[in-house]
């Protein structure tokens, strides 16, 4: 009994930090039961400092709470992937296998297959942990009716709780084989935004475009670092674009937005290829829902490939960045960036360009801005240390290219194929 209770307590005490976690970035603990939950799956904080006992928030992370419907959910799957070190972690995750596969008995003595096969499917690779604890089936409660209550809403022994149970026991079968796999240490953020080598590494999160950052040490800020003078208007012109280059490389959404039409410059003058952000007639320049991004190989010839929110979706996936907290949806991305894009145009960083008779619209670098970028403030930002990055945007702009192309021939096999039947 004894036992049961200090497990219980155990694990109720990781709940805050593992909390703290998810909705701020980081947490931080020494404690030996939580470093070894989080290993794989956080990061260790500050290269410099092996004695560090911060963890960061990780991209597999962020991939892993896309499959639940909560923080909770997520933190009771991190409370049963715990090494056979971890006994109050194993005796939780023995607990709740035991319990599904006692609702695995139950749905096999029904008359319809489906709800077992159901279950099984929902399992996915912990059908494996239920499976081994087949012999020890149970319905009953379980010693941590409190947590449960705390993070499914019941006991887990009732039966509105099993779906969850599924779920969270899927989700915890993957962590686990993570936690294989550790993680690389992060350094803390150059605030000024000079350093992108620094900012836009692998690993790094970004918030949510209309979030202040609650965890400004690790997590690149949602909103302006860099406030803009009020007076910004009746700046003399040198001194004005002083002011907005500070803020787009302060402000990591304006300046990953200004680096990719810098890149789309850049590219254009070197007549290699070249990236086009059009904009559908029926919406407003200043604020556009979903621009689309067309890509042209060397001979000119323009594919479209998608929105302007799944192409930046495409390039944080390849520097293995993530959004923070929950992730986001193309839709929500492209609404967001709407008023990222607003303000740029509104500081004459960005610039639409109507298009000829016939033609849409488009968007590029503000000719004069596109001169500060090679001056003294932007050169640290936009060339020094910025290859990786700029080399993530055009390499994801041609391999959008090339994978749009594969699948439009894919379809045009396909429907000749079924014209021809």
């Amino acid at each position: 009994m004894a036992t049961e209770e200090n497990n219980l307590t155990t694990l109720l005490g990781l709940i805050k930090p593992l909390t703290q976690l998810l909705e701020k970035g980081s947490c931080l603990s020494n404690n030996h039961v939580l470093v070894s939950l989080l290993k794989g799956l956080a990061h260790p904080a500050s290269c410099d400092n092996s004695e560090s006992n911060h963890w960061v928030a990780s991209q597999r992370l962020m991939q892993a709470r896309t499959s639940l419907q909560s923080d909770d959910e997520l933190i009771a799957a991190l409370l049963v992937t715990g090494s056979k070190e971890v006994l109050a972690s194993q005796a939780l995750q023995q607990a709740w296998c035991q319990l599904i596969a006692g609702r695995c008995n139950e749905a096999s003595q029904l008359s319809d297959p489906q709800l077992l096969v159901n279950l099984v499917t929902q399992l996915d690779a912990a059908a494996e942990w239920v499976f081994s604890h087949k012999g020890n089936a149970s319905l009953k409660a379980t010693a941590f009716a409190e947590l449960e209550r705390n993070l499914l809403g019941a006991s887990a022994e009732q039966n509105q709780v099993t779906p969850t149970l599924a779920r969270v026991l899927a989700v915890a079968s993957q962590l686990s084989g993570w936690q294989q796999q550790e993680l690389p240490c992060i350094d803390t953020i150059e605030q000024t935004g000079q350093r992108p080598d620094i900012n836009w590494c692998h690993g790094r999160l970004i918030q949510r475009t209309n979030q202040k950052a609650s965890e400004f040490q690790y997590v690149l800020n949602g909103m302006a670092n860099q406030p803009l003078p009020r007076n910004l208007q009746q700046l003399p012109q040198k001194e004005l674009q002083l002011a907005v280059m500070k803020w787009v490389v302060a402000n990591p959404w304006a300046y990953l937005l200004t680096l990719i039409v810098y890149e789309q410059y850049v590219w254009q003058m070197e007549a290699s290829g070249a990236l086009l952000l059009e904009l559908p007639a029926g919406q407003s320049e200043m604020q556009p829902t979903a621009i689309q991004v067309l890509v042209a190989n060397n001979d000119g010839d323009e594919l479209y490939c998608g929105s302007f929110g799944a192409f930046v979706l495409k390039i944080l996936s390849s520097l293995n960045m993530a959004i923070f907290p929950n992730g986001m949806t193309e839709a929500e991305l492209n609404a967001e960036l709407s008023q990222v894009i607003s303000q740029l145009i509104q500081y004459k960083v960005w610039r639409f360009f109507d298009g000829l008779s016939g033609e849409q619209g488009f968007y590029q670098i503000d000719p004069d801005f596109s001169d500060v970028c090679y001056g003294r403030v932007g050169q640290p930002s936009f060339s020094r240390y910025a290859k990786n990055l700029r080399q993530a945007i055009r390499s994801q702009a041609i391999q959008w290219r090339s994978d749009s192309q594969m699948q439009a021939k894919l379809i045009n096999t396909q429907e000749l194929n079924a014209s021809a039947a």
